[in-house]
Parts: structure tokens; C-alpha cells; sequence
């Protein structure tokens, strides 16, 4: 499986509490590609929510319905980024416009302070 920079998947991120600790992100959910490394099977992802964030945080970018295939609302949790397996990704959907991957991208910049 290819993922491009930018792509909205579908993932199954693990159920609480065996699969994830704390407050990480669980069960299917789309995720933006930030990078793929398919020679070694694995995969960087940014998890969306269509839950609209309670506080106002830098490291949260919106994304409009339609975009990437959304179908509702959503929101990037750029402090979220995890690696994962190619065997977590269940579907592809779309891949968002660029305007929306340079979003993603600068927050990323700034909350890894790279």
C-alpha cells in the first residue's frame, strides 16, 4: 500500500484500555498521512476528531466537511502524531487540498518545535 503526504485514511488506532494509555486517540478514526514508509511498513499520522475541541490550542487545525473525503467537520490533533502499522489502515479516502496539507504542516513545525 502507497500513502501520499496529505491523504485521509481510515485507522483502527486500538481500543482502551489493553491498546492505549492515557489520553491517546482510539478506535477507527480517519487520520491524515504526514508520512508513508511503505519499504518498512509503517506510516506517520496525524488522528482527526469530529469532536469539536472543548479549549482553543494551537496545535489544532480544522478541517471542513468534504475535505479528504471528511463527511462531517473535523479536527486535526496535531499534538496526536503517531506511527503506525500499514496493517492499522483500513480504507483511503481522499487526499485534502493544499492549503489544508501547509496548515497541517506549519503546526506540525511549530508544536515539534522543528
Amino acid at each position: 500500500m502507497t500513502l501520499a503526504k496529505g491523504e485521509v485514511v481510515d485507522v483502527n488506532l486500538g481500543n482502551p484500555p489493553n491498546e492505549i494509555k492515557g489520553h491517546e486517540q482510539a478506535f477507527k478514526r480517519p487520520c491524515v498521512v504526514i508520512r508513508g514508509f511503505e519499504n518498512l511498513g509503517l506510516a506517520i499520522v496525524n488522528p482527526l476528531t469530529s469532536k469539536r475541541p472543548e479549549y482553543s490550542f494551537y496545535t489544532i487545525v480544522k478541517l471542513h466537511k468534504g475535505s479528504g473525503g471528511l463527511t462531517t467537520d473535523s479536527y486535526a490533533l496535531c499534538h496526536q502524531i503517531r506511527t503506525i502499522s500499514l496493517d492499522r489502515v483500513i480504507s483511503k479516502r481522499a487526499k485534502l487540498d493544499d492549503k489544508n496539507i501547509w496548515k497541517i504542516h506549519a503546526v506540525l513545525i511549530d508544536t515539534l518545535e522543528i
